[in-house]
């Protein structure tokens, strides 16, 4: 959860760089977090987990966006899987980075905006199977000084990198907050990155977040 912190805030210090009207005029930004149910095969492995998403691109006209999409999805291994491994905690962490050109239904002075979207693009997984342990290391005070410690780590015992393609197709709703152009959204995919051997890893993130 530190990384989904860390990542979530340095989205929302970039996103609000690009917050000059001629830019919105022209451009749209947004980002977001919510959970990430897996879906197929992948059900039986993975628990219910969270992902983070940031967008932006052209607005082509005012029914029309072409964005480039990046979601990272997270998910814990279930018990059954890590029974299986032999291990006591694992997960998966996948990220996408997707041409998603948008459609929109409504004028864009409307206080709800209906939306679909679907793209393609480069999907990379990354299973992880981890254990609890210790290392030594040395911890400084400024009243104690300096002097050995042992502290407990989560190590990485083993772990599988895939890169492949993938597409995701979905939708949702803009909700205009006031006069202003920022807008709430709210939205659900439906994503599917191909693999080599077995069925085709597939996930729903539904995300929630803030639109440029």
């Amino acid at each position: 959860m530190r990384v989904f912190y860390t990542i979530l805030a340095g989205c929302t210090v970039l996103l609000c760089s690009f917050s000059s009207a001629q830019v919105q005029q022209r451009f749209n930004f947004g980002g977001g977090a919510g959970f990430t149910i897996p879906t197929g095969r992948a059900a039986n492995s993975l628990n219910t987990g969270w992902n983070i998403n940031l967008r932006g691109g052209l607005n082509v006209s005012s029914h029309l966006a072409a964005d480039l999409d990046f979601t990272y999805n997270h998910s814990n291994l279930n018990d059954a899987t890590l029974a299986r491994f032999n291990e006591p905690d694992g997960g998966m962490g996948i990220w996408s980075l997707t041409f998603n050109p948008v459609v929109k239904f409504a004028p864009k002075e409307s206080r709800v905006q209906p939306y679909a979207t679907a793209g393609y693009g480069l999907y990379h997984r990354n299973l992880t199977l981890s254990r609890p342990s210790s290392v030594g290391t040395f911890i400084c005070d400024p009243f104690f000084g300096c002097f050995p410690a042992v502290v407990g780590v989560n190590q990485v015992v083993a772990s599988n990198s895939t890169l492949k393609t993938g597409f995701n197709a979905g939708g949702g709703f803009d909700f205009r907050l006031g006069q202003h152009a920022v807008k709430l959204f709210a939205e659900a995919r439906y994503h599917r990155m191909f693999t080599t051997f077995g069925q085709d890893f597939t996930f729903v993130p539904v995300t929630f977040g803030l639109h440029w």
